[in-house]
């Protein structure tokens, strides 16, 4: 049951990404099936790997180009972009639920809870929850640049 009219877009940045997609893309699948994601979207910098083949045969959508470029194509009016390396915790879709029925906004999603030295300096490895117009207004190309441009946001682990 996704939250009432929100239509989340997931985007991934990928450059070689085979090996990390095989682990990343099957935790997305109870959430699409469950309404919460709506369309998956690969923003390949130029792999030469089975990237492309891996998405294809995930259904996902796979465009060349950076993250500006796949949040144009994106059809969600909610954006969360992760990084390939993510691992991303069980229950991880219900938290995500539960912020965007309260209405939350942008956020950061995280492997889990924050080592004590990411509470003073902040999370190290995180996806980032994003409005499609607010994404837009940053301009950011890739995920370390939306990052930066978000500053502080609530953290969703």
């Amino acid at each position: 049951r996704p939250p009432v009219g929100t239509m989340l877009s997931v985007i991934i940045p990928t450059l070689n990404s085979a090996r990390e997609l095989q682990v990343l893309l099957p935790v997305l699948v109870p959430a699409a099936v469950d309404g919460l994601v709506r369309e998956v979207i690969a923003a390949d910098g130029g792999s030469t790997d089975a990237t492309g083949v891996i998405c294809e045969d995930a259904g996902v959508e796979w465009v060349e180009g950076g993250l500006d470029v796949a949040a144009r194509k994106a059809r969600g009016d909610m954006l969360l972009v992760l990084p390939t390396t993510l691992r991303l915790r069980r229950g991880w879709d219900d938290v995500l639920r539960t912020h965007l029925e309260g209405r939350g906004g942008s956020a950061l999603i995280a492997e889990g809870p924050p080592s004590f030295v990411e509470r003073f300096s902040g999370v190290k490895l995180a996806g980032v929850l994003i409005g499609a117009e607010a994404m837009q207004r940053t301009g950011a190309t890739n995920l370390t640049d939306l990052r930066r441009r978000l500053g502080r946001a609530k953290r969703l682990s």
